[in-house]
């Protein structure tokens, strides 16, 4: 499969060390991050490549609040590191069978993985965010749970973590006055 490298200022590089300008021709290449890759480097990302906002009807908002962020230190949301992964569900009888396919953005510390859900994205910016394995989960009379090494396109990547954010984090209006 072709690869397609991501610096952590957001610079697209093929895998002779040629930066990218155009990202579309990539989107079906799998993803490999630079080793010190945050969320901020997300963000850099779609920056440098302002085509790739237009990929989720969610990034537009998500890039004016990343904005709002401070340019560093944004690693308050009580996390040693994020971790984006893929999960695929078989679920079964009873009830007619079907297979569901989804991405995972997840806060790991030590061995626990916690939802992003009341996080803040300043809080979540800085960490460390790596790429996961695939969880293939059967659900029937018993459920079965298996891991695999796994990879990811340029697409699924931004796609997901856009998708994945949608749902993390709540306004600050809708915080409890105290």
């Amino acid at each position: 499969m072709n690869t397609v490298h991501i610096t952590t200022t957001g610079a697209l590089t093929e895998t002779d060390g040629a930066v990218i300008q155009d990202p579309l021709p990539f989107l079906g290449h799998r993803v490999l991050l630079a080793e010190d890759w945050t969320l901020r480097s997300f963000f850099r990302l779609v920056a440098r490549y302002p085509v790739t906002e237009r990929l989720s009807a969610f990034l537009p908002s998500q890039v004016a609040q990343y904005r709002s962020c401070a340019p560093s230190g944004c690693t308050g949301a009580g996390f040693d590191r994020l971790e984006f992964s893929k999960t695929v569900e078989m679920i079964g009888f009873p009830g007619k069978p079907r297979l569901e396919i989804y991405h995972t953005l997840a806060g790991i510390s030590g061995r626990e993985t916690s939802p992003l859900e009341s996080s803040h994205l300043a809080g979540l910016l800085d960490l460390p965010l790596g790429l996961g394995r695939l969880r293939h989960v059967v659900f029937g009379d018993k459920v079965d749970l298996f891991e695999f090494e796994t990879v990811f396109t340029l697409f699924e990547f931004i796609d997901g973590i856009a998708w994945e954010l949608s749902f993390h984090g709540k306004p600050d209006r809708c915080e409890l006055r105290r």
